[in-house]
Parts: C-alpha cells; structure tokens; sequence
C-alpha cells in the first residue's frame, strides 16, 4: 500500500522504486568512501519509510504538487507531522481561508490503528482550533478488518472502525474496497465536503487483506476461517473487469490492453532499474528541499547573533507599550514598569524579556516566530505574557505583532490543547517547511514531554540521519529541584543526552570554530542555560546558521524571578553571542587562578545555589564553571577551564580528586553518565592527564525527585555544602558523606 500511494499517488519513479529493491540506487563503495572522508555517515531508511514530493500533471492541463511525509513504523505517529506541514504551507501561501482551500492533507490509516491509538483522537482534536486549523483533514482507513494477527472484537469496542469520527460529528463514508467506482466517488465526495465545509471528513474502504501482514507471512494461523473465504474471493480487478464486461462498457481485448501496457511498464522500469544513477546527495526522498541549507558534510557558516543596543532597547519599549483604554491587570501593571524601568537601565534583563527581544529581532529580520504548548502566552510561570487579555472585554494584545519598527514577520503565540505527542509532531511538521521559521514547542513541565517519546525518538533525534529532514524545532521543557516532587522536577535530562550522537571517545578538535563543525555533524543540541542572555543567543542562533538543528533546552522555573539571573543588554549587543560553557564569573576567583584548589563543573539553575552558599562562606578557592550546551560536548572549551587552575588535583587514576561534576538529579539521571567520560577524554587527549572525576550529588534512584519538602531541602543542602567544603575521604573508607547522596567512586 505504502508503495503504491509513492509510485501511483506521489509520482516517485518506479525505476527508483524498483532500483531501491535491487540496491542499486546507492553506491555502497561511495557511502563508506564519504563516512571516512567527511566523519558522517547517514543510516537511511527501508523503502516504505521514505518519504517524496513531486508535481503531478493531468491531462486537463492542471497540475498538484504531491507530498508524502518520511514515517517511521509506529502506526499514527506521522498524522500531526503531516497537518503541521499542510498548515505552513496553508501559511507561506497567504494564511487565509482561500489558501487552506489550496492545500488538503489526506493521512491513511489502518483499521485497528485508527480506532486504537490515541492520537488519532489528539490529531482530529486539533481540527478547529486557532492557528492549528488545516481547513480540515481527509481520513481514508484501509479497513483490511484485521490487525496484524488481532481480529476486529478484540481490536476495539465499538462496531466500526471509524466510530472515533462519531465523537466529532464527522460524515463517514464507508465504501467497498472491491468496487473502484464507489471507492472513487466516496473519495470525491470527500473531497468536495472538505472544500465546501473545511472539516474533517472518513472514507472507510471496507476491503481485506490478501495476504498476510507482509507478503511471507501466513495468515491462517490466527485467522483461519476468514483466509479460506479470501483465497476462494476473486481478485478486485477480476471483478471490476466482469462488471464492465457485462456493462458493455469495455472490451476484454481493451481490458487486456490495458493490463500490458501497465505489465509493459513495470517491466521496463525493472530492467532499467540495473543502471540507474544514484542521487549524489541521497536526497531526493526530501519532501522539501531548502535552497542554501548545507548538509552535515558541507561547508557551513554562521552569521553573528549580536544585536545593536540601540535596536534591543526600541524592542524593548515596545514590550511595555499597550493601546489607550486597554484595561491592563493589577498584577501586570507592576511588572511591565519594572520591564521598561530594566530596559532603560540596560543592565538587569530577565529570562523573559531577552527571550521577548530575541523573538522580537528575528521578526524584524523576516523570520516567522512561532511558539505553542498548554500555557505560552501567559507561560506557565507567569512569566513571559507575550498575549495579555483586557480586563474589562477580554480581548487579546500582542506586544510582538505591533513593534512598529519597520517591516515584520508574524508571531503567532498559541495555547494548544491539552496533549503533548499531537501538538510536537505538528510543531515539527510546520518547522519541516521552511527554515525561516523559528518553531518552539513548550511543555507545561518537563516532565510531561515523556507522552511525546515516541515523536523524539522516531522524529525528532533521528529524523536528519534516517532522511535527511533538517528541523530547528525548540523544545522548552521546564526543569529544576524546587520541591515540588516527581512529576515536576526533571524533563529527563538524560534521555535527550542518551540519544545525542556524539561519540564519547571520539577524540576532539580543538581548533577553532570546532563548536559549529561539531554541531553540523550531531543530531541535535542539548541545552541547561543559566543567563538570560545566553539564551537570547541561542534563541538567534538557531536562525543564523545555514543548517538547522533541533535544540532541546532544559528551561528554568525559578530564574525568572531570581535577582541574580539577569543579564546587561550588552552581554546581547554587537561583540556578543553563545557561550557553550560560562566560566568562572567572580572576578577576583577568576583573576587568581593559582589559588582555586576546587574546580565544580555544573549546569543549569542550580550554578546560583552554589554561587549563594560560596558567597557565604566567603569561599575564594573553588571555581564554578557551568556547561551551557551540554550536548554536543565543549570538549574545547572544557580544556580551557581545566588548563586554567594548575592546582586542582585530577585525581590518582583510582580515586577523584578535586574535579566535581554536581547536579541536583539523582546520579542514575541528569547529565552525569553523558558528560563523566566526555570529561575524561578531554582530560586525557587534552591534556594528557588521567582524570578521575567527582560526582556529587543525589543517590541513584527510581523516582526523580522526592515528594517530602523537608527530604528536599535536606539533600539540596547536602549537596552544596560537600559541593563546596567536601569531606574527609583520605582513607576513603567513606565513598559518600551522606545517605542522600550518591557514591563518589
């Protein structure tokens, strides 16, 4: 099916088609020659992952483009994937009524997944709500009436497939599988419903599935009574070749013409499949091709993410201008002062505010700037309020769309339904279309991205090697230990760690510009930022190159409100732009090197716990040193630091020494199994040093965080205080200070 939708619907040659089952449309000798040459290697996909796009001409003189998205196994996981790309192009046309009229998606499902797999339901959920609205969806089930091995009474409880479309009020046009014309009039009465009505509407073709789930398996295992009556049933085409037969409304010598020229056809493509020319680039199963966006093993460049202070303080302005006679809330009132009082100052911007100037520059410099999840206009911190609400009429205003300060492109700040996996995927769809977009999906809390797992693992992290499908979708996933327990503290940091690509023992090029090659060659970036700032540089950054990567930011919770977490404008002006690691930030630490005996290694929020209780005990040896980009890993600028203090002790080989890598998650999580070899391959290539690196922080645990507030505190500050002072393990008898924490070696 997958196969014939290529060829016959999506216009993929049958000479490729054929030539990718004879592999012959790629040079195995050139791959491997490539892999050495340029240090990456693309996986590709079996042939019915693959993905096309080509334009269609018909004999009426009108053409289509057809467009096929790339999709892994995992039934139903490609449908918000392929409305996010319907509704981008719904947009670079225009954005109106008339151009969702211009684009129709159309997803195909199975039966038993249709009425089996929850985002089917998610998908159709999105159907009429702003900003996600395709103009509505063609749904046709293949309804073989079996699933796999599963037969309908087991596959769901309802008496069709397509009930699902029952809870939307949708028309179902169900049709029979072995009766062309009836299949095709559904299919056009479908599409005419759609262009008329702009909703969602289901053809369940009613058919079966002759063999059994792929061609070598054997059926009547599991479905013996229904395979007798199948291999009894005539072929739909020996069917539909009788009715037009008796019809009168062919001939059998037509009927038979026609069936050699199509044989004819396959053949020749099959033969000519042995010479086929392979695409150089493995491309051309990309459903869209970006003009000027390089490869992985291309040449790239990078252009600055700074911006003239002048411009970033007009932005600013703007961001506390409202319209006469808008009723603004109370509470907000308060903090738009302080936002214009911390932009006239030039010196204390916060986390909000740098991201709302970041947004803001890459409109004025004609990128679409898009952000979605449960909670982004007010942020669920209360923090960002891009769309604030009249209080006396409710209506909206957006700072962003009414900066009046030239030519703009448009930001859309939409709060989604409540669902995870269908909101990403359609993210990422959109961000497929064009790379002049800056698509961010935010989680209410980290935590909850784990419903969207199976977009990041078949999409997200391996979208680029299994099709080379560039995306530079953000992910903005809330983390930090404040407390509040386990299902609001991590957005499991080490997963996104543990799909990263980069090779631990792949032994670094400290040469300059190494970060951007580095980042060329990995499958994404994987952030914990610790200033306003910095993340005002990535935000741009992603923009500013000439490939695009997925960049997942473990987001703060408490450091929109914390006093030392600003930033001054000029860390965003001309000379500025992303640091991958913040070195020791206290000048008179910084300025004494021979005196630090400490060197801490962190990431993230909990830099400023640590800075705090330093500061309090009046601590001038120990150096913190946070990891801004923690994967692909600054091997580069790690060496620096390290070279930086000659008197921290590295350790024996056997024991640690005073090297420390501390984080807040327990030691089973976070960053610490990615980042612990990666320091040690610095140390030893770098600087041929056998470093043994210190853990400090929670013990390994099931759980990611305690749900007790006092337990918290208890092991928080245990944390920063063995951090900081450490403890006696001359002997090492003792591997760790305390129950709550995790063992040191």
């Amino acid at each position: 099916g997958r196969l014939n939708i290529l060829t016959n619907v999506g216009g993929k040659p049958l000479v490729q088609m054929f030539a990718e089952f004879k592999g012959t449309h790629y040079d195995f000798e050139d791959i491997l020659q490539k892999s050495e040459r340029d240090d990456w290697l693309f996986s590709g996909d079996v042939k019915y992952h693959l993905g096309t796009s080509n334009q269609r001409e018909f004999a009426s003189g009108k053409s289509i483009l057809a467009t096929l998205e790339a999709n892994p196994s995992h039934l139903e996981t490609v449908n918000t994937v392929t409305l996010g790309r319907a509704r981008a192009k719904q947009y670079y046309l225009g954005n109106t009524a008339e151009t969702r009229s211009r684009v129709m998606p159309i997803l195909f499902h199975g039966d038993a997944s249709f009425a089996g797999q929850g985002v089917c339901y998610e998908t159709m959920q999105l159907a009429h709500v702003q900003e996600f609205d395709v103009g509505g969806t063609i749904h046709v089930i293949i309804n073989n009436q079996v699933g796999f091995t599963t037969d309908p009474a087991d596959d769901r409880s309802t008496m069709y497939a397509s009930d699902l479309g029952k809870g939307f009020n949708l028309p179902i046009f169900h049709a029979n599988g072995d009766d062309p014309v009836a299949v095709t009039a559904a299919f056009e009465l479908a599409a005419e419903w759609r262009q008329t009505w702009a909703t969602d509407v289901i053809v369940d073709v009613v058919c079966y599935r002759r063999f059994g789930h792929n061609e070598t398996d054997a059926p009547e295992y599991t479905q013996p009574m229904l395979y007798k009556t199948i291999n009894k049933h005539p072929r739909t085409e020996a069917i539909f070749g009788q009715k037009l037969l008796a019809s009168g409304v062919s001939s059998q010598a037509e009927l038979d013409a026609v069936k050699n020229d199509l044989w004819k056809s396959h053949e020749e493509a099959f033969q000519t499949a042995d010479s086929f020319k392979p695409d150089e680039d493995m491309g051309n199963w990309v459903a869209t091709k970006w003009e000027g966006m390089v490869r992985p093993t291309g040449e790239a460049s990078s252009a600055p993410t700074g911006v003239d202070l002048e411009l970033l303080r007009k932005i600013g302005a703007k961001l506390c201008e409202v319209p006469d006679g808008f009723k603004v809330h109370n509470g907000l009132k308060r903090q738009i002062k302080k936002k214009l009082e911390d932009v006239e100052g030039g010196e204390t911007i916060d986390w909000a505010t740098a991201e709302a100037m970041g947004f803001g520059t890459l409109l004025l410099e004609g990128n679409h700037v898009r952000i979605t999840g449960q909670d982004v206009q007010r942020g669920t911190f209360a923090h960002r309020h891009c769309v604030i609400k009249d209080q006396a009429n409710g209506s909206d205003w957006c700072f962003l769309n009414n900066l009046n300060l030239g030519p703009q492109e448009n930001f859309v700040a939409r709060n989604s339904i409540l669902a995870e996996y269908a909101v990403l995927g359609f993210e990422l769809g959109f961000s497929y279309e064009n790379p002049n977009a800056l698509c961010i999906w935010e989680a209410q809390f980290g935590d909850f991205a784990n419903t969207a797992q199976v977009m990041i693992d078949q999409f997200l992290s391996a979208g680029e090697d299994k099709w080379l499908q560039q995306s530079g979708l953000v992910m903005l996933l809330p983390h930090g230990y404040m407390g509040q327990g386990a299902e609001h503290s991590s957005c499991r940091l080490e997963r996104f760690l543990q799909l990263s690509d980069d090779d631990e023992d792949d032994i670094p090029n400290f040469v300059k510009d190494f970060g951007r090659e580095q980042i060329q060659k990995a499958n994404w970036q994987v952030m914990n930022i610790s200033t306003p700032a910095n993340y005002f540089h990535a935000l741009r950054r992603q923009q500013h190159r000439d490939f695009r990567k997925p960049m997942v930011v473990a987001s703060p919770k408490n450091l929109f409100r914390l006093k030392q977490c600003v930033s001054p404008l000029s860390e965003m002006g001309p000379d500025s732009r992303f640091q991958r690691l913040l070195a020791e930030r206290d000048e008179e630490i910084a300025n004494n090197p021979d005196q630090v005996t400490r060197l801490i290694f962190c990431t993230g929020k909990f830099y400023y716990e640590l800075v705090a209780e330093r500061e309090k005990l009046g601590l001038k040896n120990v150096a913190i040193v946070t990891v801004e980009q923690i994967a692909p890993f600054p091997f580069d600028r790690v060496k620096e630091e390290m070279m930086k203090y000659p008197n921290v002790d590295v350790g024996d080989g056997v024991h640690p020494g005073q090297v420390v890598w501390c984080q807040e998650e327990p030691k089973n999580m976070g960053a610490w199994t990615y980042v612990r070899s990666r320091f040690v391959t610095t140390a030893r290539e770098g600087l041929e040093k056998d470093l043994v690196m210190r853990y400090i922080g929670r013990r390994a645990s099931a759980s990611p965080a305690t749900g007790y507030p006092k337990l918290h505190n208890a092991e928080q500050e245990a944390i920063v205080q063995d951090a900081l002072v450490g403890h006696d393990d001359a002997s090492w008898t003792v591997h760790r200070p305390s129950s709550l924490l995790g063992h040191q070696t």
